[in-house]
């Protein structure tokens, strides 16, 4: 085995030197900040729909205070108890900066009842209308509005929150949906962006109907015409029974 050279040695040693040396000053600094920092300034990150506002109403000001001194789940609970707030992380740095991450809901509809709006997420919780809207979103009926916290819990919503799921994921059934509603007859029925066509989807196995949608919609209503159809009722394994005008 050939020996290690004087010069490789003596790198590796320098190395190893250098390593120790930034770690010794890391502890120091650590050290220093545990003994004399104070927070000088507060930022958040992440939030969209949440104001800066709410945020910073939402906690006392930690400004001038020593790290020790707080308790962080004081400062994360009242955040996370605001209506878009999902999950809130706290990262201090050696500046005296406090960051608090913000991870928000994402909603996946909105609902409408009468004059009432709201929308709701995956979870079923009623998130309020925001000035900034959250995006393109379809809208759904059939759902009661109530106040912002209340979280929605039957059947017939989980059956709802799976299609609207399997929606998001399928770029084209995404696109091409622009209402949906539930009843026990039929089902949850969407209605198609273009020209308002009813599409019935049933009470399950929503991706496989989306991909039955796709090719349907590319090899008929593509040729045909979409405002020749009434409704397309997708239920069925072996069939799509398609009502024309």
């Amino acid at each position: 085995m050939k020996k290690q050279s004087k010069k490789d040695r003596g790198a590796g040693l320098s190395w190893i030197i250098g390593a120790l040396i930034l770690l010794v000053a890391a502890i120091m600094a650590g050290i220093y900040w545990k003994d004399h920092a104070e927070i000088r300034e507060v930022r958040f990150i992440g939030h969209h729909y949440t104001t800066g506002d709410e945020l910073t109403n939402a906690i006392p000001s930690p400004v001038g205070m020593h790290p020790d001194s707080l308790h962080f789940g004081e400062l994360i609970d009242p955040v996370v108890r605001l209506p878009w707030v999902k999950r809130a992380d706290i990262r201090l740095e050696a500046n005296g900066r406090m960051i608090l991450r913000i991870t928000e809901r994402d909603p996946i509809a909105m609902m409408v009842r009468g004059e009432k709006r709201a929308y709701t997420d995956r979870d079923g919780l009623i998130l309020p209308v925001v000035p900034e809207n959250p995006g393109d979103l379809p809208i759904l009926y059939g759902f009661p509005v109530t106040p912002a916290g209340d979280t929605l819990d039957s059947d017939a919503f989980r059956i709802v929150r799976d299609f609207l799921i399997a929606a998001r994921n399928n770029e084209f059934g995404w696109t091409t949906i622009s209402e949906v509603t539930w009843n026990e007859r039929e089902g949850v029925v969407a209605l198609s962006h273009e020209n308002g066509v009813k599409l019935i989807f049933g009470d399950g196995e929503f991706d496989k109907k989306f991909r039955t949608w796709e090719v349907f919609y590319a090899e008929v209503i593509r040729t045909k015409g979409i405002q020749f159809f009434e409704s397309v009722d997708l239920r069925f394994s072996n069939q799509i029974v398609a009502r024309e005008l």
